[in-house]
């Protein structure tokens, strides 16, 4: 009811030509009015009925004098000057009068107004109303509690907060938007105030941070900031030297809280280095994390990129960290215009209260997490049922890990390719998905005095796997050119595998072994992402990899052989089904 009620009112000014986020705010506006005029404390001559009929210019001069009767100023005046051409606005105001005398206005609730506009522009960040329900349900919040929500810009997190009777601290760099949806909420215990707080926090008394009793947000991503925000900061709330927005913001928050925070993140967060890795180290090591939930792409109106919930408590230390995947037909669900929702958020909160382990949820050690470099990727510790069949096959052989048998060695500099001799890189479409690689197809220039140049350079029986993009395509080189001028390196996507001890691993068996369902589906769970897949070198150093005995691997061996000689036969019949025709009606 509450979005029909609101696209209404988005068709009764399609004839004013407004931009989509103008015409929110202009319905926000209009609405904020509306409610404010029934306070008896609003001069008569302010209220929305008093000046609904008159001119564009009296309606615009009374609503900016009624800005002082609000909790926060909601008047937007960009909006205003970009309808100056415009006689009035008068079907609005009729719509909402009518609306008004059908009783629609008194139970309206526009707290997800920017995600339903979302829908007539890509320019309107919003999320899934599912995605903040589930946000404000995780922060346990009960009635009198202070809490804490920065970086509000669509008011959708803060509007909830604000409904459960809480007392409501907001922060919003751009807080017109939030103003209006928390002007239309019958509550008064919300204060909003227009800042960054990394760079300038607002909320302190004598000079200290406020420690709020709880914080749920979902701050920007992929922001940076100056060195000198860390560097400098007053209050000592950074831990670690960053200008990396996405590890400032949780910092933040841990030093301007002192119970429960919510928060969502970009994947990186769970897998990067420097910074990020860090920060995990700390949130670990202080025992702050609760929770980490994996959700599904679509979630948000202005990228496609997932998300995860980092669930933190200051008030008791957690030493067994709980990892549920929401990205599962349990409780995800497609909706208009590729976006998702999520449903059975019940059973979902209760899947993350619990601590049994199933195909979408474990329970962690710290311990454990510290083992597998701190990562924070769900898919590194939840198990579907393919994932436990792969386990179940690995403990069936002698492992060793991938780096003690072969070197691991990446892509060259890009500065290395600034000058130099020709040569050729091994592009990704140019693994043969049978028999040797035939062809580097990309010219580039390589600097062969460049540290350890002779090492890039590709070699016989060498393996190359993709790691970046579509993961673990994998190939193995033939008969090749000699290192040097025309010779062939790997591309940007591509790792060489070096075998260092071939009579002991043959490099043809663990390319039998990278190729298999085995091996496919352990890098496809190895993989992060943030926006493209990859596989992360320090991991792939820590693979474990079967160890059959030699002469187990040999039948591995000659079943390549045989492979590569049928591919072989086929190229040349393929060359002479070309030449049968070739000499016929040439030109």
């Amino acid at each position: 009811m509450n979005e029909k009620i609101f696209t209404q009112l988005m068709d009764s000014i399609r004839g004013l030509a407004l931009t989509s986020h103008a015409s929110l705010s202009l319905i926000l506006q209009l609405l904020c009015w509306q409610k404010l005029s029934k306070d008896p404390t609003v001069p008569v001559e302010l209220r929305f009925e008093t000046v609904a009929d008159q001119r564009l210019a009296e309606q615009v001069a009374a609503l900016r004098n009624l800005q002082s009767y609000t909790t926060f100023p909601f008047m937007d005046e960009g909006v205003w000057q970009s309808i100056h051409g415009v006689r009035d606005v008068s079907p609005l105001m009729q719509k909402i009068r009518a609306l008004e005398t059908q009783g629609l206005l008194d139970t309206l609730a526009v707290d997800d107004a920017c995600f339903w506009v979302a829908d007539y522009s890509q320019g309107i960040f919003g999320y899934a109303p599912t995605l903040c329900n589930l946000l404000v349900a995780l922060s346990e919040i009960t009635p009198q509690q202070t809490v804490y929500v920065p970086w509000e810009g669509a008011g959708q997190i803060a509007a909830r907060v604000v409904r459960s009777n809480a007392k409501v601290w907001i922060e919003s760099q751009i807080p017109t938007t939030p103003a209006q949806i928390l002007s239309l909420i019958n509550a008064t215990g919300w204060k909003l105030h227009p800042t960054n707080p990394v760079q300038a926090p607002a909320a302190l008394e004598k000079g200290q941070l406020i420690q709020f009793d709880a914080a749920v947000c979902a701050p920007p991503m992929g922001v940076r900031y100056s060195q000198d925000i860390s560097g400098n900061d007053l209050w000592g709330r950074f831990e670690e030297k960053t200008p990396v927005g996405n590890v400032l913001h949780i910092q933040h928050l841990l030093a301007q809280t002192k119970g429960r925070i919510v928060v969502t993140v970009p994947n990186s967060v769970l897998f990067g280095k420097g910074a990020e890795k860090q920060l995990r180290e700390y949130l670990l090591k202080h025992g702050y994390l609760d929770a980490v939930i994996a959700l599904p792409a679509g979630l948000c109106t202005h990228t496609a990129i997932p998300l995860t919930i980092l669930v933190m408590s200051k008030s008791r230390r957690t030493d067994v960290i709980r990892f549920v995947n929401a990205d599962t037909d349990e409780f995800r669900e497609l909706s208009a215009k590729k976006r998702c929702a999520l449903k059975n958020i019940p059973d979902l909160l209760a899947l993350i209260a619990n601590k049994s382990t199933s195909a979408v949820a474990a329970s962690i050690p710290i311990s454990q997490i510290a083992d597998n470099d701190f990562s924070l990727e769900v898919n590194r510790y939840v198990l579907d049922e393919s994932a436990r069949r792969l386990n179940e096959s690995l403990t069936r052989y002698e492992t060793r890990k991938l780096s003690e048998l072969f070197d691991i060695i990446r892509p060259r500099q890009h500065t290395t390719a600034s000058r130099g001799v020709q040569v050729w890189e091994v592009q990704a479409q140019d693994i043969p998905q049978y028999g040797y690689i035939q062809h580097a197809s990309k010219e580039t220039q390589f600097d062969l005095d460049s540290p350890k140049a002779n090492s890039y350079f590709i070699r016989p029986n060498d393996v190359l796997m993709t790691f970046k993009g579509v993961v673990g395509k994998t190939g193995i080189a033939g008969i090749v050119p000699n290192s040097g001028k025309d010779g062939w390196i790997t591309g940007q996507s591509l790792v060489i595998l070096r075998s260092r001890f071939p009579e002991i691993y043959p490099p043809k068996a663990l390319l039998i072994y990278l190729r298999s369902a085995m091996g496919q589906g352990l890098l496809s769970r190895m993989a992060v992402s943030a926006s493209i897949p990859s596989l992360q070198l320090s991991a792939l150093k820590e693979l474990e990899i079967p160890m059959p005995s030699v002469e187990v691997m040999q039948p591995m061996v000659r079943a390549f052989d045989e492979e590569a000689q049928i591919q072989a036969e086929i190229e040349r019949l393929r060359n002479r089904q070309t030449e049968l025709s070739s000499d016929f009606w040439s030109l």
